[in-house]
């Protein structure tokens, strides 16, 4: 398997970053089949229908193709076109990120002119978004992030616990539209932890994703959102 085999999700989410360039080398066969079996895992238990394209000739066209160099594998976020499918997908898909990134997958979250040649949609469904993925041609840098005080509030006004610290700080590590970070985390009075979007572009999966983001950072702390 690949070097990142053993990679927990908490490193994961320290090493991930928004890739748009990639190499035109083919995704390993073994890596595409355990990739694939997740995803469909993910389908399985959140009624989704992510679908992971390989190898399109293709790539991306138009204006994708200035922003995303080899993109010939991704992730097709569908699922149903209800109230749900942003912020479900948003976690979800995540989910399938942080599992790439374990395998030495790099990744980027796209919507402008998502392509649909190759993916599969119900009349009842509708394509979210895409997550570009495969090798990286380059290493990105960490951008700035907001300080860790604008993302969180406590009810009572106690000192957070570690827990839902560690929960913010995976959350600020998490893709959002232009970087904005538009979300805020309340530790609640009973425990429990509300997750808000202050809006902005894409906002119910930003939202989707940042919650991904803060689970994995709070474990093994179990938690109510409320």
């Amino acid at each position: 398997m690949t070097e990142t085999n053993d990679m927990d999700l908490k490193q994961a989410i320290r090493k991930r970053r928004s890739i748009r360039k990639y190499t035109d080398r083919p995704i390993d066969p073994n890596v595409a089949s355990e990739l694939k079996s997740f995803v469909e895992e993910c389908n399985g238990k959140s009624g989704l229908r992510m679908q992971l394209i390989l190898n399109d000739k293709k790539g991306m066209s138009g204006l994708r193709s200035l922003i995303l160099k080899n993109a010939r594998n991704y992730l097709a976020i569908v699922g149903k076109n209800d109230g749900n499918l942003a912020e479900l997908g948003g976690y979800w898909g995540e989910k399938v990120v942080l599992r790439a990134t374990q395998l030495g997958i790099a990744s980027c979250w796209f919507s402008m002119g998502s392509k649909k040649d190759l993916i599969v949609i119900a009349p009842d469904e509708k394509l979210l978004m895409v997550v570009a993925m495969g090798l990286p041609a380059t290493e990105a840098k960490a951008r700035s992030s907001k300080p860790l005080e604008k993302l969180y509030a406590i009810r009572d006004g106690g000192e957070a616990p570690d827990w839902f610290i560690e929960g913010v700080k995976a959350a600020r590590l998490a893709p959002t539209a232009n970087n904005g970070q538009k979300f805020l985390f309340t530790l609640t009075g009973d425990g429990r932890v509300r997750a808000e979007s202050l809006g902005g572009a894409f906002s119910r999966t930003n939202l989707g994703i940042v919650k991904c983001h803060f689970e994995t950072g709070a474990s093994p702390q179990t938690f109510e959102w409320a």
